[in-house]
């Protein structure tokens, strides 16, 4: 079954990679099952109610379909998923862009950021480079609206 774009993307998907001011994004597929999965558990308790109960007892093999499911829709331009790098190419955190579904000119934008001393004040870095990156990078307005853990 061929998934069909959001509206807002038919024509111009956004990139797998890109380079922002302090950090790089990097696509997340099933070929980075082990760095994420080590990521996503180690980061269980940061991560805790974000997504509703996940990513408690995850197993690497639900890991792998998930990340499947998150490139099969980023191939497709339905919702946009990237691994957070720092600048030394160390994994730090996802980024996620959720267009809302029936709805043109909307989507929900989830970022998290491993238990780092300073990510809070990452956290609202990423997000003031990720809504910069966005509004010249999409193509059209579209309203985020940022989710992010509260633990």
């Amino acid at each position: 079954m061929r998934l069909r774009s959001h509206p807002d993307f038919d024509t111009d998907p956004l990139p797998r990679s890109a380079t922002l001011r302090g950090f790089a994004l990097t696509p997340l597929t099933p070929a980075e099952v082990d760095e994420d999965f080590a990521a996503v558990t180690g980061a269980a308790h940061v991560l805790k109610n974000m997504f509703g109960p996940w990513p408690a007892g995850l197993t690497l093999t639900e890991n792998l379909y998930d990340l499947a499911w998150h490139d099969r829709e980023f191939a497709a331009a339905r919702s946009f998923s990237w691994i957070v790098r720092d600048k030394d190419g160390v994994y730090i955190g996802c980024a996620y862009l959720f267009p809302e579904m029936g709805r043109r000119g909307a989507a929900h934008g989830f970022i998290w950021i491993i238990d780092l001393a300073d990510r809070v004040a990452l956290l609202d870095q990423l997000q003031a480079e990720l809504s910069d990156w966005f509004a010249a990078t999409l193509p059209h307005p579209v309203a985020v609206a940022w989710h992010r853990p509260t633990a």
